[in-house]
């Protein structure tokens, strides 16, 4: 999937399951945590192949994203309490 499209989903799905409650905060977070586990391919692993087998790896893997999951609620917490 491109960026855009990554990053529109993830505004879309943000907006459907928070919007009513939170407002545009939703499609905004969730437009930037759908693009987070594409960040992986400013990591250089030494050659075009291992970046690209790379980028579906870990970063795209349910195992890693429940665990950075906690951490992501805790600091959008920190940072707008009233959502709480």
């Amino acid at each position: 999937m491109d960026p855009i499209t990554q990053v529109l989903l993830g505004a879309a799905v943000g907006h459907a399951t928070l919007g009513s409650r939170v407002g545009r905060k939703a499609m905004l977070w969730g437009a930037v945590l759908g693009a987070v586990p594409d960040l992986d391919v400013f990591i250089p692993l030494g050659d075009v192949v291992r970046d690209f087998t790379y980028h579906r790896s870990a970063s795209h893997s349910l195992f890693v994203l429940a665990l950075v999951t906690p951490l992501l609620v805790w600091l959008i917490n920190k940072i707008h309490p009233s959502l709480r």
